[in-house]
């Protein structure tokens, strides 16, 4: 920029002077001025020419501003060059693994159409690219739990089970999640094997659980006629605890058998209107009834009106497990308190007590089949270990969760969360 504005008043100098000897020195400065900026024109020209395809056009040779506009053109260009390459390099490397997956993948663009798919996507869903490019998805998989999920804008992030379009036998989980914006990723997943394997599991369950509950029931009557005739004091010490096992090993065939029942759907929800302080105040009312009731200070706080839509059997089962528990594992005189609130995660029904707690590493697992954070206690106490597994169904079922916090020393809170579409406004009796 320096070197131009020197060359033009040199320029502009030197038509002066000219003009002074001819007596036309406007003139002749008018003239260099105009053909300084013809000059100017011209090489402004030449560059745009070169910028709108610099591959196939020389760059304009000129000293000054244009040389140095030409020479930082060429280096952003240089530099725009070798950034290419190396994202085409990362997008063939991250194609080569996406391809290499088992995992069907598709990515789809802001309106749902295929944009890229791996081979697998191929195999699973008959997704093909480049052959299904700018394709919706909706087009190529036609399931409605498909349609449901792709359309509903609250669902992202969730899965859905469908069959294949390609084989009916085959269960693809389908998982849609947000990428890049406003695209989406689309990961399908071949789960026939572990349905499968899940079925032969809740069917082994069920079928061992019905062909013991008969045996164990003629037991159990021996055992109650041979407590009464038996005058053999050995007999006498040994049947209350043959009875007392006998008695376990009955509730956990039911309990096993409900889970049954509540995994494979086989018994159907019915909802219904149900007040929830009546609900709770019934099960206070049982629990004063258990043997493992010992003064506990059993305290109802209710603070909304609204009743709930769900399966009245089916929840009292899920809260009478949590409040029986508190009963069964937390010490004498100690205060249980059952709540029913409006909170973040909806309305929930929570049970709170002041019991020992639970270690943090324990809670994730507090609702598998036989899991006991002690197992000592929790014999003596007559349990199953099947109490929360059962509640976590339950609940799921009824679209809701459950939430729990506990801390050494501090207590446990059971929040069951059902969402706020479940509650209504109280109805007058």
């Amino acid at each position: 920029m320096q070197w131009d504005n020197w060359r033009l008043l040199c320029l502009i100098s030197l038509a002066g002077f000219a003009g002074l000897l001819f007596g036309q020195m406007m003139t002749f400065m008018f003239i260099a001025t105009l053909a300084y900026a013809l000059w100017l024109q011209n090489n402004w020209y030449k560059l745009r020419c070169w910028l709108q395809k610099p591959k196939k056009r020389r760059s304009p040779s000129a000293e000054g501003v244009i040389d140095d506009v030409c020479r930082l053109v060429e280096q952003m260009r240089q530099q725009n060059t070798t950034r290419k390459k190396k994202l085409t390099g990362y997008l063939k490397r991250f194609q080569s693994a996406t391809a290499a997956l088992p995992d069907g993948i598709v990515v789809l663009g802001e309106f749902a159409e295929v944009e890229w798919a791996n081979h697998s996507a191929r195999e699973l869903l008959g997704v093909t690219w480049p052959r299904d490019s700018n394709v919706r998805i909706n087009n190529l998989i036609r399931e409605p739990a498909f349609q449901h999920l792709l359309e509903d804008h609250q669902q992202f992030g969730g899965t859905t089970i469908v069959k294949s379009p390609l084989n009916e036998d085959t269960q693809l989980e389908i998982k849609l999640v947000n990428y890049m914006g406003a695209g989406r990723l689309l990961i399908a997943r071949d789960i026939t094997q572990t349905i499968k394997l899940q079925r032969m599991r809740r069917d082994f369950v069920a079928n061992v659980s019905h062909e013991l509950k008969t045996p164990l029931t003629v037991l159990r009557g021996y055992l109650e006629a041979f407590a009464e005739d038996t005058e053999s004091e050995q007999w006498r010490m040994a049947l209350p605890a043959m009875r007392q096992q006998s008695e376990r090993m009955h509730m956990m065939i039911k309990d096993l058998l409900v889970l049954s029942q509540l995994e494979t759907g086989e018994k159907s929800l019915r909802r219904i209107p149900t007040d929830v302080r009546a609900l709770l105040q019934s099960i206070i009312d049982d629990a004063y009834t258990l043997e493992h009731y010992d003064n506990h200070q059993i305290l109802l706080n209710i603070e909304i009106d609204n009743w709930l839509v769900c399966d009245l059997g089916e929840v009292r089962s899920a809260i009478s497990n949590l409040v029986f528990n508190a009963v069964k594992y937390t010490p004498a005189g100690c205060q249980i308190t059952i709540s029913w609130k409006h909170t973040a995660d909806g309305v929930c029904i929570e049970v709170a007590d002041q019991g020992e707690g639970i270690a943090a590493h324990h809670i994730e697992r507090l609702t598998e089949r036989f899991y006991r954070v002690d197992k000592g206690r929790s014999s003596d106490a007559g349990g199953t270990g099947l109490g929360l597994a059962i509640v976590k169904h339950v609940l799921q079922r009824h679209g809701a969760k459950l939430l729990i916090t506990s801390e050494l020393g501090e207590g446990s809170r059971f929040s069951c969360c059902f969402p706020e579409t479940a509650a209504i406004e109280k109805i007058p009796v």
